[in-house]
């Protein structure tokens, strides 16, 4: 038993493509650059995102830096690193990876992690008060 397509004849199908490329995004121009500041033109205000976007930003910015932070820092000291069935075809990986300083250097990652996070939110300004 074959199963049969409804039959649209190639000029029909050209046709629907290049109506869709008409109205699609590739017809689309982008905007012209903006003039050089000493060219003596003005140069276009670009509006930055409201403050209360720009915190909810930071403020999820911030908190999956220090989740994924903490993740780093003490994933290599559980159960789950140790007893991992992913590794039981790399015996020479796990030899490595269950090495303290393998996960000291790990858990390091972690902590720039969670600094990277804590500084971005203490170093804050609105774009708009620039």
């Amino acid at each position: 038993m074959q199963c049969r397509a409804h039959a649209v004849p190639i000029a029909g199908k050209q046709r629907r493509i290049e109506e869709t490329m008409e109205a699609g995004p590739l017809k689309q121009t982008s905007p012209p650059p903006a003039p050089e500041k000493d060219s003596g033109q003005q140069v276009p205000n670009h509006p930055h995102p409201p403050i209360w976007a720009q915190r909810l930003l930071l403020v999820v910015e911030v908190a999956i830096a220090v989740w994924a932070g903490i993740l780093v820092m003490v994933l290599p000291w559980t159960r789950l690193w140790t007893e991992n069935p992913l590794l039981a075809g790399w015996p020479c990986l796990k030899v490595i990876l269950d090495q303290s300083f393998v996960r000291g250097m790990i858990s390091g990652i972690g902590l720039v992690d969670i600094w990277m996070g804590i500084s971005d939110a203490t170093h804050f300004r609105d774009l708009s008060r620039r």
